[in-house]
Formats: C-alpha cells, sequence, structure tokens
C-alpha cells in the first residue's frame, strides 16, 4: 500500500512540474519571493529520493513485512507521503489563492502570505531530511528483499479479453445441477407460489448461479416481470421498494430512465410504493430476487406488498446464513451452494489463468505449481478466479514457483476458509502494480454493490493523481487501461456494456470490497461516515445515507480530506447536508454531491481551490455562483439534470476544464457563453444551445471526444460542419435541430464527420445524408431522428464496416420501401425502425445483416407484414414489436400465414397499452 502512495505521490510532484497552470504558478511565486526558489529545487531532491524508495517498496515481500521491521519502516514511508502531499496541495492552495487577490488584497495579505510561505519552505526542508533518515534506515536494517518479489507485470503478448469469471453471461462451471434443479422450481407449472433460498459462503459462487438462472431464455420466456434488487447490511424498506420498481421498469425496453425518473419514485413513502408495486404485478407472472439478504425481518415486512392473484410468483433469496435461508424458504426449497470439486476447480482455474493458450491448456512445465495452487483455494470461485487473473500475467515457471511459495507461507497455518479467501484476495491486490492500487482502493468509496459508471470512476482517479501523463495517449485512455487491468485480474465485476461491448458500468464483488475496505481502513485512504466521528487522519470520506433526524454524525477537522462523496436515494436521505462543512476541507480534490439536497451557500466552494472535480447533478442547484472562476484546477464540471439554466461566461476561463457536463435530457440543451472556445483542453461538451457564435468558435475545442449541441438552426449548419471537421480526435456527436422534433432542420448536408467517429445522432430535417457519413470506418452507432429523408438510406449506409446499431426514429424515412440487400451491414447487431409513418413494406435479402441479434418494430402503422425475407436472419435472438397493427399480428399468431416464418427466433413479443397506460405483453414464439 506504501508502494500506491508514494507512487501516485511522485505522479503529483511530476505533474506540479510540467502542467502549464503549475508552471504559471511557480514563476509568480518566483517574482514575488524569491525566498521560495529552493522549495522546488527540495521537490525535486524529495522526488529523487521517493523513486528509489519505490523501487524497494516493490520489492519488499508483504507477507514477510508484516512481521518484521519493513513493517514499520513502511509505515514511516506512507507517513512521510502523505505528509509531502499535504505540504504541495497547501503550498498549490496558497500560490493559486494569490492570483485570485487584487493588489490591495495582497499588500493586506503580503506579511501572513510570506509567514506561510516560510512555513512551506521550512517543512519541506524537514521533510525532505526525513526522506533521507527514512532511507538510510532502510539500509541500515537491510529489510529482506525476495528475488522475483511481486513482479506486478503487465498483461503482455495476450489477447484482449475483458470477460472475468462472475460475469453473469459466462458458463457456470461446475454447478450444471444447481442450475438444472433451480430452473426446475422456477418453472413448475403446478406450484403458484414459491419461495426460494439459495445459500453458501461468500465467494461460493452463489450470486452467479442465479444470475445465470436469472439470464437465462427459458426464465425471460417464462416470466413478464422481472426484477433483481441487492440487499445491502443497512437495507431501508422503502428504498428496496423502490429498486425493485425501478428494475421492473427497466426490464421494458420501451420504458426510457427518463420515464422512470419522471415518477420521481423518491418522493413515494412505504405506502404509495406498495400501491405502486401491486399495481405492476397484479395477475402477473414474475420472478423477484433478492440478492444477499442478511437477515428475515426484511420479507417478513414487505411480503404482503407482492399479490398472490397471479398465474406464478417466484422469489429468490441468497444468503451466507443457512438458518435464514431455511426460515424465508417454502417447503424446503433450500439450495445449498458446495465449492467446486477439484476436477471442476482446476477447469475453472484454467479457463482464466490461460486465456492466451491454444484451448485455455495448462503447458506442461507449470501444471505442478498450478495445481498446488489450485488447491490452496478449497473449490472456492472467488478465490480461484482471483489467482487465476493473476496469474495470467505471470510468464515464467520462476513467477509461478514464487507466488506458491509466498501463497505456503501465508496459508499454512490458516484454517478458516473465511480467512484463506480474504488473504488470497490481499495476496491479489498486493501483486497489483503500484499504479493500480490506489485505483483499486477507490472502487471501495462506492456503496455496496454500487453500479460504477466507466467515465466517473476514471474521472476521478484522475482528479485523485491517480493517472501518470503518457505520450500520445490523453489521461482518459490510460485511465481507461487501468479499469480494463482491474477487470482482466478479476478485481472488478463487469456490470454492463453499450451496443458494442464496451464497458459502461463495472462492480466489486462485496467480499472484494470488504478486504479492500479493511485495508482502505489500516491505512487511512477511506472511511464511510457512520454513527461515530471519522479519523481525522482520513484521506477520502463518503457518506452513504443522510437522514438521522440530528444530521450528519460530527466531520471532525479531516483537514487532510481529498475526497467527499455523497450518496443518497431518497428525498429524506437529503435534507440534511450543509455546504458549510467544506469550509474546512481546503485541500479538497473531489466534491461528489450528486443527488444532495444542497443547504447553505454554494459560495464557499469557491475557496476550494485546489478542487478537481465537482458533481452537482441532481441537485436543486440553479444558479452557478461567481466564487467558481476560482477554481483553477477544476477538471470536471457536472450539473447535468440540475436546474442551471445558463451556463455563465467565467465557466469557459478554467484553464484546467476538461469535462463540463450540463445536458438534461436527449432533448434537451442549456444556454452557454459565446467565448467557449477559450477552454481549449476541452474533451467532453454535453449539452449546449447553439447560437451563431458558439457554432463558430466550437471549432476551436480540437480536442473535444464527446460534443452534444442542440438548437441548432438550418441556417448554421454550414458553419456548424466546419467547426465539426475540425474536432479531428471526436468519439461521439449528437446534434438536435430548433424547436419541436417534427420541425427541426439541421442544414448538416455538408457534413465530413472526424475519421473516428463512434457514435453519432442526427435529430433533424435533412435533405440528405451528410457526404462523408459513408466513409466512418469506426462508426458504431448511429441514429436519424425526425431526419424526413425521402429516399432510402440504406444503399448509402450498407457498407459501414463496423456498424454494431442503426436507429431509423420519428420519420427518419418517409418513403414506403427499405431494402437491406445483399452484404449490407455485416456487423450490425441492433436495428431499430420506430414511428416510420409512411413504411409498408421491408425487404430483407438473402446474405445480408448477418450478425443481427435484435430487430426492434415500433409505431409502424402501416407495416402490415412481416418483413419480406426475414426468415434469411438466422442469427435473430429477438423480434421486440409495439403498437404495431392488428394486420401484422394475426398473420404471425397460432397458425397464422407468417408463423412459420418467425419459428427460428427464439423470442418474439408484443407490447400495447391499455386506456389506463398499462402495459401488455403478447409472446408469440
Amino acid at each position: 500500500m506504501a508502494e500506491g502512495i508514494v507512487g501516485s505521490l511522485i505522479l503529483q510532484i511530476a505533474s506540479s512540474f510540467t502542467s502549464e497552470a503549475d508552471k504559471s504558478l511557480w514563476s509568480c511565486c518566483v517574482e514575488e519571493a524569491s525566498m521560495l526558489a529552493s522549495v522546488k529545487d527540495d521537490m525535486e531532491d524529495i522526488n529523487n529520493e521517493l523513486k528509489m524508495i519505490q523501487a524497494v517498496l516493490r520489492k519488499i515481500d508483504p507477507f514477510i513485512a508484516d512481521d518484521a521491521p519493513a513493517a514499520v519502516w513502511m509505515e514511516e514511508v506512507r507517513n512521510a507521503a502523505y505528509d509531502i502531499e499535504d505540504i504541495i496541495d497547501e503550498f498549490t492552495y496558497f500560490l493559486t489563492g494569490e492570483r485570485h487577490r487584487g493588489f490591495l488584497s495582497k499588500t493586506i495579505h503580503l506579511p501572513k502570505n510570506i509567514y506561510a510561505r516560510h512555513g512551506v519552505a521550512r517543512r519541506m526542508k524537514k521533510i525532505k531530511g526525513t526522506i533521507k533518515e527514512i532511507s538510510e534506515r532502510r539500509k541500515r536494517y537491510d529489510f529482506w528483499v525476495s528475488e522475483q518479489g511481486s513482479s506486478s507485470s503487465d498483461t503482455k503478448n495476450r489477447p484482449e479479453d475483458i470477460t472475468p469469471f462472475f460475469q453473469n453471461d459466462i458458463d457456470v462451471v461446475g454447478m450444471n445441477d444447481e442450475k438444472e434443479g433451480l430452473i426446475s422450481w422456477l418453472t413448475d407449472e403446478n406450484v403458484k407460489r414459491m419461495e426460494i433460498s439459495v445459500c453458501g459462503m461468500g465467494g461460493v459462487g452463489k450470486t452467479t448461479l442465479v444470475a445465470q438462472v436469472y439470464k437465462s431464455e427459458q426464465i425471460v420466456n417464462d416470466f413478464q416481470w422481472r426484477a433483481w434488487v441487492t440487499i445491502s447490511k443497512t437495507y431501508n424498506k422503502d428504498d428496496v421498494l423502490r429498486q425493485i420498481i425501478k428494475e421492473l421498469l427497466h426490464e421494458k425496453k420501451d420504458v426510457t430512465p427518463q420515464d422512470i425518473d419522471g415518477m420521481d419514485l423518491r418522493r413515494l413513502d412505504l405506502r404509495r410504493l406498495a400501491e405502486k408495486l401491486r399495481e405492476i404485478l397484479e395477475n402477473k407472472r414474475y420472478l423477484i430476487v433478492l440478492d444477499d439478504v442478511w437477515d428475515d425481518k426484511l420479507w417478513s415486512a414487505i411480503h404482503h406488498v407482492f399479490p398472490d392473484n397471479t398465474s406464478k410468483r417466484r422469489i429468490i433469496f441468497t444468503t451466507r446464513d443457512g438458518e435464514i435461508a431455511s426460515s424465508l424458504a417454502s417447503s424446503n426449497h433450500v439450495l445449498n451452494i458446495q465449492p467446486l470439486k477439484p476436477e471442476r476447480a482446476w477447469e475453472l482455474f484454467c479457463s482464466i489463468a490461460f486465456r492466451g493458450y491454444p484451448e485455455r491448456m495448462c503447458p506442461q512445465e507449470l501444471c505442478d505449481s498450478a495445481k498446488a495452487i489450485v488447491d490452496r483455494c478449497d473449490g472456492l470461485p472467488l478465490a480461484i478466479v482471483t489467482l487465476g487473473g493473476l496469474l495470467y500475467s505471470k510468464h515464467s515457471v520462476e513467477e509461478w514457483g514464487s507466488i506458491l511459495k509466498s501463497l505456503n507461507d501465508l496459508l499454512n497455518n490458516d484454517d478458516s476458509v473465511r480467512e484463506r479467501v480474504s488473504n488470497i484476495l490481499m495476496f491479489s491486490f498486493h501483486d497489483l502494480p503500484y499504479y493500480l492500487k490506489n485505483c483499486f482502493l477507490y472502487c471501495s468509496v462506492f456503496p455496496e454493490d454500487y453500479l460504477i459508471g466507466r467515465k466517473r470512476i476514471t474521472r476521478l482517479w484522475i482528479a485523485e493523481g491517480f493517472v501518470e501523463v503518457k505520450e500520445e495517449k490523453t489521461m482518459e485512455e490510460v485511465a481507461d487501461e487501468y479499469l480494463h487491468k482491474l477487470i482482466l485480474k478479476n478485481m472488478l465485476i463487469v456490470a454492463g456494456t453499450n451496443t458494442w461491448g464496451r464497458l459502461r458500468t463495472c462492480r466489486m464483488h462485496d467480499v472484494v470490497r470488504e478486504v479492500a475496505i479493511s485495508i482502505s481502513k489500516n491505512q487511512n485512504f477511506f472511511m464511510r461516515l457512520e454513527t461515530r466521528s471519522p479519523s481525522d487522519k482520513s484521506r477520502r470520506l463518503s457518506i452513504d445515507r443522510v437522514n438521522n433526524t440530528n444530521g450528519m454524525a460530527p466531520l471532525g477537522k479531516m483537514t487532510h480530506l481529498r475526497s467527499l462523496l455523497v450518496f443518497t436515494t431518497r428525498i429524506s436521505d437529503q435534507k440534511h447536508f450543509n455546504i458549510n462543512e467544506t469550509l474546512r476541507f481546503r485541500l479538497l480534490r473531489v466534491l461528489d454531491l450528486q443527488g444532495a439536497h444542497i443547504e447553505g451557500k454554494l459560495d464557499v466552494v469557491g475557496d476550494l481551490i485546489n478542487l478537481r472535480f465537482l458533481s452537482l447533478r441532481y441537485t436543486d442547484v440553479s444558479v452557478l455562483p461567481k466564487s467558481f472562476k476560482k477554481l483553477h484546477n477544476l477538471q470536471t464540471l457536472d450539473f447535468a439534470y440540475s436546474k442551471v439554466d445558463e451556463l455563465p461566461s467565467w465557466v469557459s476561463k478554467l484553464p484546467s476544464l476538461r469535462h463540463l457536463l450540463i445536458f438534461q435530457s436527449r432533448w434537451t440543451s442549456k444556454k452557454g457563453p459565446g467565448d467557449i472556445w477559450v477552454s481549449k483542453e476541452l474533451q467532453t461538451l454535453k449539452c449546449i444551445n447553439s447560437n451563431s457564435e458558439v457554432v463558430r468558435q466550437v471549432g476551436y475545442l480540437t480536442q473535444l471526444r464527446t460534443f452534444e449541441i442542440g438548437e441548432v438552426r438550418d441556417s448554421d449548419g454550414i458553419e456548424l460542419c466546419a467547426s465539426i471537421k475540425k474536432m479531428r480526435f471526436l468519439h461521439k456527436l449528437s446534434v438536435l435541430g430548433e424547436g419541436p422534433l417534427e420541425l427541426r432542420p439541421l442544414g448538416l448536408e455538408t457534413l465530413d464527420p472526424p475519421p473516428l467517429l463512434q457514435k453519432l445522432n442526427l435529430s433533424g430535417r435533412l435533405q440528405r445524408l451528410p457526404r462523408g457519413l459513408s466513409s466512418l470506418a469506426n462508426l458504431r452507432e448511429l441514429s436519424l431522428i425526425s431526419s424526413k429523408l425521402s429516399e432510402d438510406p440504406l444503399p448509402f449506409l450498407k457498407s459501414l464496416p463496423n456498424l454494431v446499431c442503426l436507429v431509423l426514429s420519428h420519420d427518419a424515412y418517409d418513403g414506403e420501401e427499405l431494402c437491406f440487400q445483399v452484404n449490407a451491414f455485416p456487423s450490425l447487431k441492433v436495428l431499430s425502425l420506430d414511428r416510420l409513418s409512411q413504411l409498408s413494406q421491408i425487404t430483407i435479402e438473402e446474405r445480408t445483416m448477418q450478425s443481427l441479434k435484435e430487430l426492434i418494430l415500433t409505431y409502424c402503422s402501416e407495416l402490415k407484414r412481416l418483413p419480406q425475407g426475414i426468415e434469411h436472419l438466422t442469427t435473430l435472438q429477438e423480434l421486440r414489436m409495439s403498437r404495431m397493427s392488428e394486420e401484422l399480428l394475426e398473420r404471425m399468431r397460432g397458425q397464422g400465414v407468417d408463423f412459420q416464418k418467425i419459428s427460428h427466433i427464439p423470442k418474439v413479443h408484443h407490447a400495447r397499452y391499455n386506456i389506463n397506460g398499462e402495459r401488455k405483453v403478447e409472446m408469440l414464439s
């Protein structure tokens, strides 16, 4: 852990010498007080000494260090690193503050500032001496250093495989009998209602098994409504019901997140939530999974909410406690999950550790070590896949032998299986490269089973200084590589991907998170706010819930705090957060108040001039105060879904700003300043209102990767096309026309999109498709909305080699026929035809769309027959329809004339809504 802290500190010192913002600070400092010129020299000396210390830390065996003088030495290193970090941040704080003071203010504060700077210089000299003494002490005591050590090597010459064992769509190794037994209980038509418990210790694979069954085609087709909710140790009944409702609605793919947000479930009390849930599930076949239940009180409190007047009701509980499992299950429907048998454990291990080998077979020279390592895991899948992920990056017999020896030393005197798993996870943590250790621990800041967004976590890592600068790569790209490596090593689990398979969300296995929290507490890396005050030495603090009547527990001084994150789920959780609490945290880098109800004047945040990440998403904030213009280090400013309607002009002058998130929904944008072009470091801008000045000047934002603009007028189209062409790194582009959806002319016919573009959304009328569209070799997702094209766009788009998702919506095409020609759309997996009011015929030729998985037809009222040639789509897994003509449906039902044409498609269904807005689903295959 000390290695991770030192590594992060080295990155920060290097950054302070190279970034343009900090260069100007140093220059300003020397001009005003030459006595501080030596501070920079001292920092360089400290940095060089730290690099030597870091080299030693990488070789010290972490488990021998636990009972050796090295442990004391490592503690000294960690404390010294924290002290240096404080000095650097305080120095930055003073210097940045100087830039915002006028001449008179500087004169008044001069004695105080010189004194403060003297203090910084004096402390820097002192810590320089401490670091040298620490280095000398290591030499005097000659700490044991392994020959191989923890190599922390990166994966080399291996295929890019981001699928860990615990991702839900991978086969369950060694649990086929349990899987079949669970499916038979769920599909038993002779039992109307059933409660099932799946029991086993943490890490044995019970959640993975249930997830496999939950997502299986047989179960998806058998139940109209499904929901999966993970129960935390400190659950709240309201939150559980709220989450079940959300999950049920999310399963219905024609219900958008905006629809769910519009219900504002946070404002419903327990009674109204119960009524809403009963309304949804009445007379339905439904399956509810309550994952990781810790007691039987929850079910006792909410069981009456679930209606019995249904043809089939199934509730599955997963729990670690056998007594709880028995008390919750009906008629002995308890499935006890046992550790894997040796042959199955070996099969699982090989599938992880030898992903880069032919048929995932263990090489002969590694067999002895590999089998001995698997034996140490006692058949627990979590331990097996964690060690498999660790060893996946090892390449020699010597490395494998070293791992085995260290494991034996660690586990020989350990009789507790639970402790053995924890120690194996600890072992894997220590093997991580130094630059991944802090990143991994930071993920434990999020609540249990929280879905961590890829962009959010990588931006937080960057704000904390965990990500190094590499030539020809942005820090965001480097951070993505870090995240990928943590997944490859099975330290994080893939939770969600986009249409072309890119990671969107991940999470921590609960046992892995427990280990991370244990490390974090011991090292003062992170603490959760509980009933007592957290340690004043904690560097990071998360507030999971703020709902006691006396407000938050006292925060104490916490002058070392670098990150403060608030996680709320209910309106009642939010009303006690006072923004004035942040006044004492002047060294904060991260302030994430997503969803919090903020009391006090937001102006105080402007004094947090070391701040790099600020989120006011889903808050009631309506105005950004002028004091924010002092946040010269701010990299991410997120006030999406807030009440801010206009972007102040000073925002564009924040020199370090990289990500500006101001969107409200898919169809709205917000007014921005005319001089947004000043923000030359900007990579993300979504979503800003268009005007002639904005359209012209966004062309200066040449570093943009994501750009969304709304209210685009036809007259600005040519200028906007010229600006977009300059954004040569652009990956995602969304352009929304001015006025109502059906009247939005875009004027983008001359658009020549940048070649790296992966996702394009055009919402508004087009005379014809942009001329450069057909040449986008990297395009993965294309949405054309309300384009009013009179000519079939498919021949123009058919050769896009990597297009995975195509959406034509709201009369994007005004013609009557679409033809998918032979060899067209070779990579297409999802096709959505929505609200094409004139469309009456679809022709699908042979050998077209040979990768298609999902076809969506909605609100195409003139389409009376199935697409001609749909039987050629042999890869199609789902045909999803909504509000289609009755004539088309009759041809598909029972023994209708088109019934055989869809017999090869596993899932065909049609959704309609009654007069009360209730959704009814008809399964047609």
